[in-house]
């Protein structure tokens, strides 16, 4: 029976891959269960195009506190910020303040509007970081799918860069799980179409401008990818590869996969992802 010789080569393939730095930390800091939320905080000025809002998690304890922004998935075109609840929730209870916000949606807007909302999310945390207890030089970026894709702009947009929001929205730490980094790769289907406004063939000059991979350089911000590595939405390979280019780069970057899970599942059942995180969070930030 070849079943049992098969049995030790399946689970080793099912292994979890995570390939950091030596000092990222090994343990964390306690948690705590004590925080505040202050919700529907608009964050974009009374001209923008459309009212956007977001929450803000507050930590319990003395600050300024290291900060994170939360952006949710749902290919640009749906789903609420309801869904980084879980999220926040963690990274609070770990003594980060958490600004879990909403961005405009495609087809209605199409790119750059959605990076110019979460630009001014990160430009409003430093304008308000006094209010609120936030410490404007410790803020990072988690995002999740089409959230990842804005959060991984955010980190590599830099001084040149046509779409760069300047230096205040600059982020000094990146989680970014399932990220389509580069939507050069998406020939097909209607998804990326109408949060760009173009096809492949029409508008590939679009398709690169919206790719962050296209922007990585040697000051982007240090970053975590995690992936499932049996995504048939978004593949894991696009991770590899933004991990590959950072490094390249010299970038400090963190790869996470997890090989039996696909886009969805491994957003829901992320804790050890979530927990590799926060070690990568506390080794670039601080605690």
């Amino acid at each position: 029976m070849k079943l049992p010789l098969l049995l030790p080569v399946l689970l080793l393939a099912a292994c979890t891959r995570h390939l950091s730095l030596p000092d990222t930390p090994d343990r964390l800091a306690p948690s705590s269960d004590e925080f505040t939320v202050q919700r529907e905080l608009r964050f974009v000025p009374a001209d923008w195009p459309q009212a956007l809002h977001g929450d803000l998690y507050l930590p319990a304890g003395e600050g300024p506190h290291p900060t994170v922004l939360a952006v949710h998935g749902g290919g640009w075109s749906s789903r609420s910020r309801a869904d980084m609840d879980g999220v926040a929730e963690t990274l609070v209870r770990n003594g980060y303040a958490v600004f879990n916000v909403s961005y405009r949606f495609a087809p209605e807007f199409t790119f750059p509007a959605q990076v110019h909302d979460v630009q001014q999310a990160v430009r409003w945390l430093r304008e308000h970081a006094d209010a609120y207890d936030l410490d404007a030089g410790r803020i990072a970026g988690y995002g999740y799918s089409s959230g990842a894709h804005l959060v991984a702009m955010l980190a590599t947009l830099g001084p040149g860069d046509t779409h760069f929001g300047g230096p205040e929205t600059r982020l000094q730490a990146a989680v970014l799980g399932g990220a389509p980094s580069d939507l050069r790769a998406f020939t097909g289907g209607s998804l990326v179409p109408d949060f760009l406004g173009t096809t492949h063939e029409e508008g590939y000059a679009t398709f690169v401008a919206a790719s962050p991979i296209t922007y990585v350089s040697a000051d982007d911000t240090p970053s975590f990818n995690y992936h499932g590595g049996f995504d048939l939405l978004v593949d894991a390979d696009y991770a590899e590869a933004m991990h590959a280019a950072l490094q390249s780069a010299g970038v400090r970057s963190e790869l996470y996969i997890e090989p039996l899970k696909g886009h969805v599942t491994m957003f829901l059942l992320r804790g050890s992802a979530d927990r590799a995180a926060l070690r990568f969070l506390a080794g670039v930030l601080g605690d």
